[in-house]
């Protein structure tokens, strides 16, 4: 068991190296484009390469997948360091998040069957993945004062030890290894509901991929970046430990467009934020926007749908949530950002988010039943 949350806690602590690793691209010089261009390659790989991890994985096992695929992923991390240019950083950074995509589907696939075998609560293993994100996040913008070369020597750390505990995963059931993607199975109130997710999404991670960009261009110091991720991580456990009594009290939909709101409240309160120390806690309100979205859509999917439907839309959302959404708010980001500046990018989707908020609220009003005590 405390193998199994080690696992948990190193695969989300890559996570955290992953998103400083915007900041290292900006103090290198790089234009905001270009680094909403290489941060969009971790979501455009899970869009396209979930599928060719799963297949190895069936082929060759899960543990064997994660151990070479670690080893890879560090010598594609020191690449990305060693070569110089925006052009070769780019073709290491598409080695680096092939490499890194695997640990979090084929990891947390994992775990959930590891939780019905061994009769654990997964919600429990995956805090564990929050305090490792924390812990990661903070450590790791404290070294970066002394040079970012603390940033790759961290990263290659955990590969390391992922690749080290990989013998103790657990394999999928051959049932978890056949889900069909079939569009037309999805309901056409749902294909409006995981558009406004991928929407909301997107704007979520525009704010984690410039936050390095405001810090820099308001010459705030740059080892708060890692400490607000690191905050922000910690702010999602008091949803994650009372998430269902939460639920219960509020009903799905009143979770879904609170958190759809927040991250609209959110980036619009950064492009108005007076200090470095305003800019710290604004960040805080993290707690209540990806977590709470996850968790409700999750809830109202169960809720609404079965079987077939239920399968087929889980499986989008999944893709919504993790690749076109994330890559949405890197490039678009990017290009807004060059156009308007980055206060202005904040001010504006702020404001887009707000709007729909209020629309997916008549939205849910119209298409939707939810319920408090499930």
């Amino acid at each position: 068991m405390l193998s199994l949350c080690t696992i948990e806690a190193l695969v989300y602590s890559a996570m955290a190296c992953s998103s400083l690793m915007s900041q290292y691209f900006a103090l290198l010089g790089f234009s905001p484009f270009q680094v909403g261009l290489l941060m969009a390659l971790p979501p455009l790989t899970s869009i396209y390469a979930n599928y060719i991890y799963f297949a190895l994985a069936s082929t060759f096992s899960i543990k064997r997948i994660v151990r070479i695929f670690s080893i890879g992923g560090v010598i594609a991390l020191w690449s990305v360091f060693l070569f110089k240019g925006f052009a070769m950083k780019f073709l290491f950074m598409v080695a680096l998040t092939f490499f890194q995509g695997s640990l979090l589907p084929l990891i947390e696939s994992s775990m959930i069957e590891a939780s019905h075998r061994l009769s654990f609560s997964y919600n429990k293993v995956r805090t564990w993945g929050t305090i490792g994100y924390t812990i990661t996040a903070f450590i790791t913008g404290r070294f970066i004062k002394f040079g970012f070369v603390w940033l790759f020597v961290v990263f290659s750390l955990i590969f390391v030890w992922t690749s080290l505990l990989s013998k103790n995963l657990k394999e999928m059931t051959t049932q978890d290894r056949k889900q069909k993607l079939e569009l037309w199975k999805i309901p056409k109130a749902f294909v409006v509901l995981l558009s406004i997710i991928t929407i909301c999404i997107g704007f979520n991670l525009f704010n984690s991929v410039f936050l390095p960009i405001v810090v820099k261009e308001r010459s705030y110091d740059p080892s708060i970046v890692g400490t607000t991720f690191s905050l922000m991580a910690l702010s999602e456990l008091p949803f994650l430990l009372n998430a269902e009594r939460i639920r219960k009290r509020l009903s799905s939909k009143i979770l879904f467009l609170s958190g759809c709101f927040v991250i609209g409240l959110r980036l619009i309160l950064v492009s108005l934020s007076w200090s470095q120390t305003s800019l710290v806690l604004i960040q805080m309100l993290h707690g209540w926007t990806f977590i709470v979205i996850y968790y409700s859509t999750i809830r109202l999917m169960r809720e609404n749908l079965k079987d077939q439907s239920l399968m087929s839309t889980q499986t989008f959302f999944w893709i919504a949530l993790q690749g076109i959404g994330p890559l949405m708010g890197s490039t678009i980001g990017g290009v807004v950002v060059e156009k308007i500046g980055t206060s202005n990018a904040y001010m504006l989707f702020g404001v887009l988010c707000m709007v729909i908020a209020v629309y997916a609220t008549y939205f849910f009003n119209k298409r939707f039943t939810t319920q408090r005590s499930l």
